[in-house]
């Protein structure tokens, strides 16, 4: 099934089922957000990168308005709904992107519990390198999570370009894979906890 859908091209990537605040300040995205909440209804936050905007995004909708300022810019929080791929894009008359996209769901595949279990060693061992104390309320999402892969991911401070990889990827087991192995490489390149903490504090994620 296709859809269209407003999208917002940013130097973010934004997973299923996260939480990020944006500051809201160009006239036309002004205008976009106001509609969506008038509408009740979402976006697609799309990275951009290298001046190149990327084939996958996450529809995220608004759970709150955190502060309205009087020039009308605003602060607010979204959070990701799920994944899409972008057909066609075009320019809507109030100056922001429209999108044709479909919906871009996994491949149906059994998880391997052996390949959580190593994530959460690697991730454990990481945190505890840094000595690094992550709120209870991560702990918690995580246990929640679905998809487990993405919840570690918005701890993991990865690269841009390695988030939107990993956002790419159709396969849990494969996503969980690719974490392991950036753990095991950080944890072995870097030796300082200091330099450790600020690889995996550089986020913008909320719990």
């Amino acid at each position: 099934m296709k859809f269209t859908i407003p999208i917002f091209p940013l130097n973010l990537v934004v997973f299923p089922d996260s939480k990020y605040p944006l500051h809201i300040f160009e006239e036309s995205y002004k205008i976009l957000i106001q509609k969506c909440l008038l509408a009740n209804s979402g976006f697609g936050i799309v990275a951009s990168i290298d001046k190149k905007l990327s084939d996958v995004g996450v529809y995220v909708k608004i759970t709150d308005v955190l502060k309205t300022y009087l020039n009308g810019e605003m602060d607010i929080l979204v959070k990701g709904i799920e994944r899409f791929f972008i057909n066609s894009t075009s320019l809507h008359p109030d100056g922001y992107y429209l999108s044709d996209i479909e919906k871009y769901d996994d491949e149906n595949v059994i998880v391997d519990p052996r390949l959580k279990d190593e994530l959460q060693t690697e991730f454990e061992e990481i945190i505890e390198l840094a000595s690094y104390k992550l709120e209870d309320t991560f702990w918690q999402n995580l246990k929640n999570a679905e998809l487990k892969s993405f919840k570690f991911a918005e701890k993991s401070g990865l690269a841009l370009d390695k988030q939107q990889e990993l956002l790419m990827l159709k396969n849990e087991n494969e996503r969980l894979s690719f974490l392991i192995n950036y753990f095991i490489s950080i944890k072995n390149k870097v030796s300082s906890a200091e330099s450790i903490k600020k690889i995996i504090m550089n986020d913008g994620y909320l719990n």
